[in-house]
Parts: structure tokens; sequence; C-alpha cells
């Protein structure tokens, strides 16, 4: 008999990683006024505080920071719902890494380059570090989360939390809902007694510590990843809109009229609204899914990252460099930021994602074509 010449495959190539899950639009159009939020907080606060504006303008706008925590909710609250059960397939984390880095690493290095000029001082380790997007994991020194681009340190504090979802995910779906429900309880209360989700006020702890500063921040996530899976647990049930109203309410009432470590009692209406709005049915839902906000929440991401570049971009060619003071640019660089996220989402994120995406299957193909 002849033997065989023809080289077979080892085994056919896994499935694909996720399975079809229905869409939540309106958990990507929350993204747009997150973003807008920490836009505001950055070039907003400081001018209505000089122009005297009402205290509750310049609480709320104060706060603005605190939306960062709705991004670290979101993030956990989409993952788990959208890789339970598939990260313990075979190079289930490998394909999970690589869908990430192809998700955020294109804009993340267009906002590097176009903030180049103006990054400062960098020793060549930080640099790595930054480019590497682990300049939020040294508890050592505090400082170089905010290099090179000073939001670009939420990024590399969601890496961290990617490193860890795939082996955290695993062991979370085990529990029983009674047992889901009981920690998510525990850890939200962990986040709101604890005040870990503000930097500046965990910051004083950090320094003295040798656990990462993400560490603080992974409660936040981990809540995200719990209701996720008490979101997939759910029986049917009739929408109340009435409690999405009422967070939505409380959450403007506490940026407006609370300062101080106790802003962490924000995080409790925040898991309602992201949970609430997953499950789609009301007005507010639906206007956050409609087609427009669809657009900007998919441009959330380049706004959010892209937004200290183009204001500094413009101040240059708007104020000049010599001038340090706000001008023209503050009122300016909110509609230009927006426009040019929009054609960034469009023709620079997402065609990069896909084509990173392919070139992962493409070497994975050829991973499971070679010769026994």
């Amino acid at each position: 008999m002849v033997s065989q010449s023809i080289a077979t495959p080892r085994q056919a190539a896994p499935a694909h990683l996720t399975q079809h899950r229905t869409p939540l639009p309106a958990l990507t159009g929350i993204r747009f006024f997150a973003a807008m939020q920490v836009l505001f907080f950055h070039f907003g606060a400081g001018f209505a505080e000089r122009h005297r504006a009402p205290a509750p303008i310049v609480t709320f706008l104060s706060n603005g920071w605190s939306a960062v925590t709705l991004f670290f909710l979101l993030s956990g609250f989409i993952l788990s719902y959208t890789y339970v059960g598939q990260i313990e397939k075979q190079g289930g984390k490998r394909r999970f890494w690589e869908a990430r880095f192809a998700r955020i690493y294109p804009v993340y290095f267009l906002s590097l380059v176009l903030n180049w000029p103006f990054r400062g001082a960098l020793s060549p380790g930080l640099a790595v570090g930054v480019l590497g997007m682990v300049q939020a994991w040294n508890p050592l020194r505090v400082a170089d989360a905010g290099a090179w681009n000073l939001t670009a340190w939420t990024l590399s504090t969601e890496a961290f939390f990617y490193v860890l979802f795939p082996f955290v995910l695993p062991l979370v779906e085990k529990l029983s809902t009674r047992a889901l429900r009981v920690f998510a309880v525990v850890v939200i209360f962990l986040v709101v007694l604890g005040h870990t989700m503000s930097l500046h006020y965990m910051e004083p702890i950090a320094t003295l510590t040798f656990i990462p500063l993400p560490a603080f921040r992974f409660p936040e996530f981990l809540t995200g990843m719990i209701l996720g899976l008490l979101f997939l647990r759910r029986e049917r049930r009739t929408h109340h809109p009435w409690k999405l109203y009422t967070a939505a309410l409380t959450i403007m009432a506490i940026l407006a009229f609370i300062d101080g470590p106790w802003i962490s009692v924000l995080f409790i209406p925040l898991a309602v609204l992201i949970y609430e709005l997953a499950l789609g049915g009301s007005i507010l839902a639906r206007l956050f899914g409609s087609k427009s906000l669809l657009l900007l929440g998919g441009a959330s991401y380049a706004i959010y990252l892209l937004q200290l570049p183009i204001r500094n971009w413009l101040h240059l060619f708007l104020v000049g460099a010599a001038n340090d003071k706000g001008g023209i640019d503050a009122i300016v660089s909110p509609v230009v930021l927006v426009i040019f996220s929009i054609g960034v989402f469009l023709f620079w994120e997402e065609p990069a994602r896909k084509w990173l995406r392919n070139r992962f299957k493409k070497l994975e193909a050829m991973r499971y074509a070679k010769p026994s």
C-alpha cells in the first residue's frame, strides 16, 4: 500500500471565539456622553469656576472624571456578556487578547503619534512602557500613569484588566446566580466604602503599597463582569423603566451636589443604569441606541483618547505656543474633536481593527495547517 505523501492538518482550527449575542446598542450610545463628560471635566470645569457659574454646575463639571468608572463598568459588562463560555476553548485566551489588541491599540498609537510634540520629557524606559500600555502599573511611580498622553492611563488600566479577564471569567462563571448576587453587593460596597474609584483619593495609599493602581480599579471592572453574567442568566420579565430613570436622575444629582470621597456612592446608580439600559425597552434606551448616537458612541473611544492632542494642536495654531492661557481653542476644540473622531472611527479605527483581526486569523490558520 502506498503511504500518504500529502501532509494533513493536525486538527481543524477551532470555531470563532465569541458566540452571537443580541446587540446592546444603548450601551454603545451612552459611551459618547461618558466621553464628553470627561472632556468637559478637562476643559470646562476650570472655565465654569473662573466665571463663577452656579455651584451645582461647577461641581457637576468637576466630577466629570467619574465617567471613567462608567467605562470600566461597561467594559466588564460587555466582555463578560460576549465571552462567557468561550474563553476555555482551545486558543481562547490568545484570541481574546488578539481581539482586544486590535480593538484598542490603533487609536491608542495614533493618540501618541499626535501628541508626540507635546509629550514632555520621557525617559526611554517610560516611553517603552507607554508604548507597551503598562505605564500605570508601577505603584512606586504613580505620576508615570499620565505620561505622554494623560488620558491614556485608563487604557493602561484596561490592559491590566484584559490580562486578568480570561483567568477570572471562568472562575466567576462557576458561581451560582445567588452567589453572584451576593458577590456583586460585596464588590459594589468595596468600591463605595473604599472610595477606590477616585485616583485622586487613592493615590496616597497606592504610593505606600506594592499594589499597582489598576488593581484598585479592578473591582469596578469586576462588577461589570458580574452584572454581565447576571444579565445573561436573567429570567424573562417586563422592563421597568422607572429603575432606569431613577438611576439617571440620581446620577445627575450626585454629580451636581456631592464633592469629595463620597462621590463613590455614584457607583451604585451607575451599575443600575448599565443593567437597565442593556434590557432596552425604554425611551432612554431607544435614544441611546439611535443611529446617530451609535455613530457617536463608536467614535467615543477616539473622542476620549484624542481630546488632549487635538486641544494641544488647536491651541498651538489658534493661540500660539508662547501663550499658556486658554483662548478660542477652548470653544473650537470640542467641535473639531467630535468631527475628527468620527473620521478616525470610520477611516482608521475600524479598518485597522478589521485588518489586524484578519491578520491574526490568517496566522492562526497557518498554525493549524502545519503538517504533523
